[in-house]
């Protein structure tokens, strides 16, 4: 059996030459999830697969740089087949969904589409898929994926908040955002700091943090630094395209 969790994009808000948007591969013992669809993603994501093989898709809200890249894959399964193929499971929260609907209904053509909010458990290839309410904009949940005892958590987009704990509890990986450095003053606390992100991943019992929603300028070295110094015991470290994370390991 395999769990692996491959980065199909780090950066946060916008994409850059060396990072695309926020996106993940996950394959769960062969088969694949693609959790978020960022700018850039839909392109890393066929370096790893042929798209057909795809089995499951999760979008944890709606802004653009999770999304975005869902309507290449759209395109693809409409107008790259000679026959269309059977529609594959997207969860993502009603939110998301109806802002992603309202800007074309080819969305449900593709997908099977299947509304997700806090609380709610689902299955996948035999794995455990569990949702987290997050402090960002209404409709964001961050992902627990549980499968032959271990874990894979992600945060989304997420602002300091009670729940961050309990997504993240004794996770094998945790993969959560670090938009801010520490004592930055954001526009908004629907994000967190690199600091932020290691006392979350350190309370929690994580054993591997791996920042993620990398903000293009800022100083990344610092982030890193910033969070081994609160967690100096906790393996940290900065994501980058292309990495993958043996969470079975």
């Amino acid at each position: 059996m395999s769990f692996v969790a491959t980065i199909l994009g780090s950066s946060g808000v916008f994409a850059t030459v060396d990072r695309a948007s926020s996106g993940y591969l996950v394959d769960v013992d062969g088969h694949p999830l693609w959790m978020d669809a960022g700018a850039g993603t839909w392109r890393n994501l066929l370096g790893h697969l042929d798209y057909p093989e795809l089995e499951g898709v999760i979008l944890t809200h709606r802004h653009p740089d999770h999304t975005s890249d869902i309507w290449q894959a759209v395109h693809a399964f409409q107008w790259g087949q000679k026959e269309q193929l059977a529609p594959i499971p997207l969860w993502t929260t009603r939110e998301a969904m109806a802002a992603l609907s309202a800007f074309s209904t080819d969305l449900g053509n593709v997908f099977d589409l299947r509304p997700v909010g806090p609380g709610d458990v689902v299955s996948f290839a035999g794995a455990e898929i569990s949702f987290f309410e997050m402090k960002h904009i209404p409709g964001t949940v961050g992902v627990r994926i549980e499968y032959a005892g271990k874990t894979l958590a992600y945060s989304a987009d997420a602002g300091p908040s009670g729940n961050l704990p309990e997504l993240a509890a004794n996770a094998d990986v945790f993969i959560c955002e670090a938009t801010y450095l520490k004592d930055e003053a954001g526009d908004w606390d629907g994000h967190l700091n690199a600091a932020q992100a290691a006392r979350v991943a350190q309370d929690a019992g994580a054993k591997r943090l791996v920042l993620t929603h990398l903000h293009p300028k800022k100083d990344h070295g610092r982030s890193l630094n910033e969070a081994q110094a609160v967690a100096p015991g906790l393996r940290v470290e900065l994501a980058y395209d292309g990495l993958r994370m043996e969470v079975d390991a």
